[in-house]
């Protein structure tokens, strides 16, 4: 192509521009975001530290959840990062709560109302994650009130 290109700027004024921009053309490399994970991870340890929470997955990666400021008694909500799983989390922060480290526990199955007469447990934090999918894991403190 190049002899063809040559033998043109020989006949044809502004060969130079068509050489220059066929020849030596600028990187136009598009940067994508990164692609979604391609198995969903579940989230198996949570801890609340202050103002931020820490997620272990099961692939033993961590993913931290970070609050501009905690409210006792209220909480926060975001997306996780830090880590390949944007998954969504809110966190739940009972008034009086310590503001050390709070370390969570996973709940299992559904959610049963107290029985009549029963003081319900309330933990002092509690944790919600849902994966890609709409799966939601539940994490809350051994101690409550």
């Amino acid at each position: 192509m190049r002899n063809f290109c040559l033998c043109l700027m020989l006949v044809l004024p502004g060969c130079d521009w068509f050489l220059d921009r066929a020849l030596n053309r600028p990187d136009t490399t598009i940067t994508l975001p990164p692609p979604p994970p391609e198995r969903l991870t579940p989230p198996v340890f949570a801890v609340v530290d202050g103002n931020r929470l820490i997620a272990e997955m099961a692939d033993g990666s961590q993913c931290v959840g970070l609050s501009g400021q905690v409210i006792p008694g209220a909480g926060w909500s975001g997306t996780l990062a830090e880590c390949p799983y944007p998954y969504r989390y809110q966190v739940s922060l009972a008034a009086g709560a310590p503001t050390g480290a709070i370390p969570l526990n996973p709940v299992t199955g559904p959610i049963l109302p107290a029985e009549e007469g029963d003081i319900p447990f309330r933990p002092i934090a509690e944790v919600r994650i849902t994966d890609s999918s709409g799966v939601v894991f539940r994490f809350e403190s051994q101690d409550g009130f």
